[in-house]
């Protein structure tokens, strides 16, 4: 059987490689534009439905066109710097855990989701959920022209991702 080109798709369903493109880059402006206008909470709670445990959801600590949809520039950067040492070291460099879940270990789903301000401090939010015990982490948000992102999470014992992440790295 004769394999078909990939220009003979868009001919025989009547479509060009400029429609093609464009329902392309509508889609993506779809996705930019839901982060753009969601509200902080909804945000959260749309990295917690990206990166499940369990799920087929490869390594994006490393990607920086995926870590600028969460994170702001700086974090992204950081998350960058430890990526290519990794890399270049074959090991860990400052993150030797999940900074989503605070964990190294999960259970395959993560339940009981909550997201509060924290009062009187309008770029905090209170992230509990329950994976091997419930955890309770502070996110620290920027909304930027691109929407809502990262800029630090808390954890309840030990230094912030930021300043995990801004350690020397030798």
């Amino acid at each position: 059987m004769k394999r078909k080109r990939n220009y003979d798709y868009f001919t025989e369903y009547d479509f060009s490689p400029r429609t093609f493109c464009f329902a392309r880059f509508y889609q993506r402006s779809l996705f930019r534009s839901r982060h753009k206008k969601s509200s902080p909470e909804d945000f959260i709670r749309s990295v917690y439905r990206f990166h499940q445990p369990g799920k087929d959801t490869p390594d994006w600590f490393g990607n920086k066109r995926t870590l600028s949809n969460y994170f702001d520039k700086e974090l992204t950067a950081l998350f960058i710097k430890d990526a290519e040492c990794a890399k270049r070291e074959q090991g860990v460099c400052n993150l030797d855990f999940d900074p989503i879940y605070d964990a190294q270990d999960f259970d395959k789903k993560t339940t009981n989701l909550q997201v509060a301000a924290v009062a009187g401090h309008s770029e905090l939010f209170n992230v509990t959920f329950t994976n091997l015990g419930t955890r309770t982490l502070v996110y620290r948000l920027t909304n930027t022209p691109s929407g809502w992102r990262i800029s630090d999470i808390k954890y309840p014992e030990g230094p912030s991702l930021k300043e995990i992440l801004s350690r020397e790295i030798k």
